[in-house]
């Protein structure tokens, strides 16, 4: 049965009068007399009694009203879900973004997406690149923040640049480099180093070290941290000094401080990434607005 052969019924049981329910409708009084009849020849059941001094509802009708404004109500509370996702202001999302895409201007972006859009959930997950990329493969999230460099394969996959940041140099604020407005790369050779660990970002590791090499400067690791917060805690006590996103910086710690580096090390690319075929408009839109934040 039609949706609106469910409306033609309730507009006439509201109205009780096939004139004026017709005018309501704005359609023909013939028209809607042979609507109800189609409708009473499905049910198998009389719904109105007809006289020419009245209209009124048979016990059937009586039964059938309330479960027609129910469907009907249903229908539209499903239309205008199946809207919402078709539009992307309604339905679930899971991102899974590196720790450097965790700027204040990513925070402010996401706060306000989700206060102008209560009908999306987002779940939210910190995760390594080559963590955000097995997720992703696997269908564990639905798009991916990463470090994304030329030396990596993702043929399989379709990206988009959210950001473009630069290394600091990480170091205690009473180190003797931390006079200087800015640190040459040459100045590390040697140095105390604290690194990430190469499984977590394999091609941005080796870019950073070729970098490094070409510099002449052999890096002294002398501790690897798995964790963003592991490496400023470190380097704020003095065991080594870092190589970090310009990003760090928006997380102001006691005895640490950061400067900019004189030499040629790898940009830091932070992509938007997905599986290709699965961009749905709820994608686009937060891929949109997070960009949008982004100081240029």
């Amino acid at each position: 049965m039609r949706f609106r052969k469910l409306n033609y019924f309730i507009t006439v049981a509201e109205e009780l009068h096939f004139g004026r329910a017709a005018a309501r409708l704005h359609i023909a009084q013939p028209p809607l007399s042979q609507q109800i009849k189609a409708i009473e020849d499905e049910l198998g059941a009389v719904l109105f009694e007809r006289s020419s001094q009245k209209v009124s509802l048979t016990p059937a009708g009586e039964v059938f009203l309330p479960q027609a404004r129910a469907l009907l109500q249903n229908w539209e509370k499903i239309q205008e879900q199946v809207r919402s996702v078709a539009n992307g202001t309604a339905g679930n999302l899971s991102l899974g973004f590196v720790w450097a895409a965790g700027t204040p201007h990513f925070s402010k972006g996401i706060a306000q997406f989700k206060q102008n859009n209560h009908g999306v959930t987002l779940n939210l997950e910190e995760m390594t690149t080559t963590h955000a990329l097995d997720a992703l493969r696997t269908e564990k999230i639905d798009l991916a923040m990463i470090f994304l460099n030329p030396l990596m394969d993702i043929t399989d996959l379709e990206h988009q640049e959210y950001e473009i940041q630069k290394h600091l140099l990480a170091l205690p604020d009473n180190h003797p480099l931390a006079q200087k407005d800015s640190v040459p790369l040459s100045d590390l050779h040697q140095l105390p180093f604290i690194s990430f660990v190469r499984q977590a970002h394999p091609s941005l590791y080796d870019q950073i070290m070729h970098s490094l090499h070409a510099a002449g400067v052999e890096p002294n690791i002398v501790q690897i941290a798995r964790l963003t917060q592991t490496t400023r805690t470190l380097v704020a006590a003095g065991v080594g000094v870092a190589l970090v996103p310009e990003s760090t910086q928006f997380d102001q710690r006691e005895g640490l401080t950061y400067r900019p580096i004189d030499g040629v090390l790898p940009e830091l690319a932070i992509h938007f990434v997905w599986r290709k075929n699965s961009l749905t408009p709820l994608m686009e839109r937060l891929i949109t607005h997070l960009q949008a934040q982004v100081p240029r």
